[in-house]
């Protein structure tokens, strides 16, 4: 890998880990914690969940514009500095409206991050290496929920100390970021209202079904996944925190992405990453107690869906190849879309009709989508 590849990859991987595994995914980790010092409702507690989708939907489709207009660096530093400052504002938080706020402002960081890196590399990146540089900085969200796991367990000062410590490494991407990425976009990129007319092609409104199912799948586990092993599987806390930390763990697999998809087609990682969605669930359906089944399917849980990102935001690239950002930022949106609307149909399914047949239901669906794949888009062969 050359050395201009190599600083793209790691200063985009540090990006992703520090916008999505800190300032996004580190919520769910940290809110008990957070509850016992700041107290809140749990009415108030779905609302300030909900802080971090909402910002996350406003930026990943307006970052494609922005990046066009103002070019990948400025949306980056712009993406590492609403993680910084919104992680500092959750650690001096003292009641629910500023714990929204910080939320709110952490969460404008990952929409602006996927699009402007897409961006990015395919400005810098030829066209043969960019779905393993894309799906290789995708994989820096298992990165920092590791790190989100390591830091809230060992570090003192508690959830204020770990967003603290979070917001520094946010602010140490501004460096590499300005260092690596480019200025502006080159004449090549059409405009932002160009590549929205690809909306209407048959293959880039399969990609948003697809995008859709999955997240809507993919919320049994992100959603609920800690609920589900304490309730209904029934593993201790710290288990259950171990499991958590396997499944982030795993997803450093997606980072494989590329070199599989040379192998068996970009398809055929597609259709492993479905499995690795759909048949973990089965597994958490009908497990009792600790099992070396269970640990696997965490890991499963973990790895399918990070890689069914690095996928979705390949094809999104593709799609779009005039425009990358704005064919990744529709794909990332429809996948938060189907995230919401899991976990809200999942937490009715689990109420009314019990864990292992709401689960299973989720499975059913995943594996439905083995049956679509998208048209062929521009680039390399994907079967």
């Amino acid at each position: 890998m050359r050395s201009a590849t190599c600083a793209l990859a790691v200063t985009g991987f540090s990006l992703i880990a520090v916008t999505y595994g800190m300032a996004r995914f580190s919520w769910g980790l940290m809110l008990p914690a957070v509850a016992a010092d700041v107290p809140f409702s749990p009415q108030q507690a779905g609302v300030l969940s909900a802080c971090s989708f909402v910002a996350y939907c406003l930026t990943i489709l307006t970052a494609a514009a922005l990046a066009e207009r103002c070019g990948t660096r400025l949306t980056a530093l712009l993406a590492a500095l609403c993680a910084a400052s919104g992680l500092l504002l959750l650690a001096c938080a003292s009641s629910p409206l500023l714990l929204a706020t910080g939320l709110f402002i952490a969460g404008l960081s990952s929409g602006l991050a996927s699009p402007a890196l897409a961006a990015a590399v395919s400005e810098r990146i030829p066209a043969a290496a960019q779905p393993r540089i894309n799906t290789l900085i995708n994989a820096g969200t298992s990165a920092g929920i590791i790190l989100t796991v390591v830091i809230l367990s060992v570090l003192p000062g508690g959830w204020r100390g770990a967003c603290l410590l979070f917001a520094l490494l946010s602010l140490a991407c501004l460096l590499p970021v300005m260092r690596v990425l480019p200025v502006h976009t080159s004449g090549r990129a059409a405009s932002v209202r160009r590549g929205y007319r690809h909306l209407f092609r048959r293959a880039m409104l399969r990609l948003m079904g697809i995008a859709l199912v999955s997240g809507l799948t993919s919320a049994a586990w992100w959603s609920f996944g800690s609920a589900l092993l304490r309730q209904h599987v029934g593993v201790d806390a710290e288990t259950a925190r171990l499991l958590w930390l396997v499944a982030g763990g795993a997803g450093i697999l997606g980072a494989a992405t590329g070199p599989v998809s040379a192998c068996i087609g970009l398809n055929g990682v597609y259709r492993l990453s479905l499995c690795g969605m759909a048949l973990p669930l089965l597994v958490l359906a009908f497990s009792r107690g600790e099992s070396t089944g269970l640990l696997i399917a965490v890991a499963c849980c973990g790895a399918g869906y990070v890689t069914l990102s690095g996928v979705l935001l390949v094809w999104g690239a593709r799609a779009v190849a005039d425009d990358p950002a704005t064919g990744v930022g529709l794909l990332f949106f429809m996948l938060a879309v189907g995230q919401v609307v899991g976990s809200l149909l999942f937490g009715q399914l689990y109420a009314s009709l019990g864990a292992a047949t709401a689960l299973t239901l989720f499975a059913v669906s995943a594996l439905l989508l083995l049956f679509v794949v998208p048209g062929r888009t521009r680039g390399a062969s994907d079967n």
